[in-house]
This record gives C-alpha cells, sequence and structure tokens, in this order.
C-alpha cells in the first residue's frame, strides 16, 4: 500500500508543489523564452480563422509532400502550431488539476513500481531490455502531460508518446548487450 498508493499520491502533492513554484510565483522565469505579439487579440482570432479545428499543425506540413515541404521551409517560416478552439476559462482549472494529479501519480506509480524492480533489472538481457523499456514507459507516460497543461492535441501527443517509448525500448535492445552485470568473485576452496 505504501510503495503504491501512499508513496505516489505524496509524491504527485510534491510535483503539485514543485509547478505551483516553477509556473506560478513571480518573476515567472518558466516564460522568459516564450515570444509576444503587439495585439494578442487580434493575432488569436486571426489564428482561429486561418485553422480549421483543433489539433496540431506543421507548416510546412510533411503531408504536401517533401518537394513542396523544402520549397517551403527554404523560404521561412516554419511553425509548430497547437490551437484548442473550444473555449477555456478558470472555471476549467478544477478539471485539469484533477487530470494533472491524476497524471502525476501515475508516473509516481510506474516509477515506484521500477524501483520495486531494480534490483532483478540487471541479472539477464531481457531483464536489462525491459527496464530500459519501464524508463521509457515512464518517459512516454510524463509526455502525455502536453495534453494537460499546454492543450496540445492527443493524437501528436501519442504519436511523440509512442516515438520515446520506441527509443528506449531500441536503446535497451542494443546496450542490453553491452551493459552486464560483474560476476561476483568467488572465494577460493580452502
Amino acid at each position: 500500500m505504501k510503495k503504491f498508493i501512499l508513496g505516489p499520491a505524496l509524491a504527485a502533492l510534491a510535483t503539485f508543489i514543485l509547478g505551483f513554484i516553477y509556473w506560478g510565483l513571480p518573476p515567472h522565469l518558466a516564460y522568459k523564452g516564450l515570444g509576444s505579439v503587439p495585439d494578442v487579440s487580434a493575432t488569436a482570432l486571426a489564428v482561429g480563422r486561418l485553422f480549421p479545428t483543433s489539433g496540431a499543425y506543421l507548416l510546412p506540413s510533411p503531408l504536401d509532400g517533401e518537394t513542396k515541404m523544402n520549397e517551403l521551409a527554404a523560404r521561412g517560416p516554419s511553425v509548430e502550431v497547437h490551437i484548442t478552439k473550444e473555449p477555456f476559462t478558470g472555471a476549467d482549472m478544477g478539471k485539469v488539476m484533477a487530470l494533472g494529479f491524476l497524471h502525476m501519480f501515475v508516473l509516481s506509480v510506474l516509477l515506484s513500481c521500477i524501483l520495486c524492480g531494480l534490483e532483478k533489472s540487471f541479472e539477464c538481457w531481457t531483464c536489462r531490455v525491459k527496464f530500459c523499456a519501464a524508463i521509457g514507459l515512464l518517459v512516454a507516460t510524463c509526455d502525455l502531460g502536453a495534453v494537460i497543461w499546454w492543450h496540445h492535441s492527443l493524437a501528436w501527443t501519442l504519436a511523440q508518446s509512442c516515438y520515446d517509448f520506441a527509443v528506449y525500448v531500441v536503446i535497451g535492445l542494443v546496450l542490453a548487450k553491452f551493459v552486464t552485470p560483474k560476476v561476483p568473485a568467488t572465494a577460493p576452496a580452502a
């Protein structure tokens, strides 16, 4: 119970405290890397008219073919847009916070499972691969926070999450052959 309920719940709460400090307290260091436009309202309305539905868009788009994409990329600009057409107000924050807590709880449970299995994680090749896959699952699950906190489309975020998971599995398949446990030295017979 402590390993899979209490510990993860306290860890999720700790991430909320960190999130409040990192994202909410002045001087808002997390937002220093963002650019701005002179008329936010007019820009938001114009962008809303340009993109037909909520979702993720890449400009130039690989869906337009390599030639067109290369031509537009050379000209610039390149843009990645995550747009949510549905209104979002402060009244929606309760749901976001609940989903965010659940997300952090699931991450904490996964990490707890990884830590519990750590002692056996290097016994054999498949154990080492499973360990790397478990870390990949943790990272991929963390990626899903972009849907909750940044309103990225679920489809795009799942594609990123699946890729991140696959990266860790492939790395694990290779490294597991090279990273092997040391065989303990045995005492000489008397």
